[in-house]
């Protein structure tokens, strides 16, 4: 839900389509009561069939993450191209400053991570826009990235290993961020070289 922008103005047929997506390959983010519905059914064939492929990755976490709170709920395909999930409370990081937050809310993050990671799901794209603060309790969305154990029998571990690792970084830059504190984690050997280029 937080990867899009709410928008000015929407076209009659969209009402109820409160955010607008941030690229063409994101869905639509449609808001039914206490639920989100990710939909790609209005995008290019091939859009929906990337689109199709997030989705079975997002409903395989939310499966393996049921009943850990601060993961939304998974609902249901209501299509081929939809996922219906719970909608969270919070605000998103990117619109908090410095100070606005405790550092219980920083443990309880860290908790929640380790409990993603102990199920066997580890997210890999938790910005600042994917991690919603309620208080002191922490929200984690858009898992259509997410690596669930299991997925590739013969590079698992090491799979799993790095996306833990891009998690724990993530971690470490919310609290640099947010509270100037922390030790960057030690990355993984093609994340290095990437950034070496950067």
């Amino acid at each position: 839900m937080t990867d899009f922008e709410k928008t000015e103005s929407s076209p009659p047929s969209h009402a109820a389509l409160p955010y607008a997506p941030r690229n063409r390959w994101k869905p639509d983010v449609i808001r039914q009561g206490d639920a989100i519905v990710k939909d790609y059914g209005r995008r290019s064939l091939l859009v929906r069939a990337f689109g199709r492929l997030c989705l079975r990755w997002e409903e395989a976490a939310l499966r393996r993450l049921e009943g850990i709170e601060g993961i939304p709920a998974f609902l249901g395909r209501p299509t081929p191209d939809s996922l219906k999930m719970g909608a969270v409370p919070g605000e998103p990081l990117a619109k908090r400053k410095r100070g606005e937050l405790s550092e219980a809310f920083l443990r309880n993050l860290a908790t929640l991570f380790d409990l993603m990671h102990q199920r066997g799901v580890a997210h890999g794209d938790a910005h600042k826009r994917n991690i919603l603060a309620d208080g002191e309790r922490p929200y984690l969305v858009d898992f259509s990235t997410a690596y669930v154990r299991g997925r590739l029998p013969l590079l698992d571990e090491y799979v799993f290993r790095c996306f833990v690792s891009l998690d724990l970084e993530r971690l470490y830059k919310v609290e640099k961020s947010l509270f100037g504190t922390g030790n960057p984690p030690k990355m993984f050997l093609l994340y290095r070289l990437i950034k070496g280029l950067k």
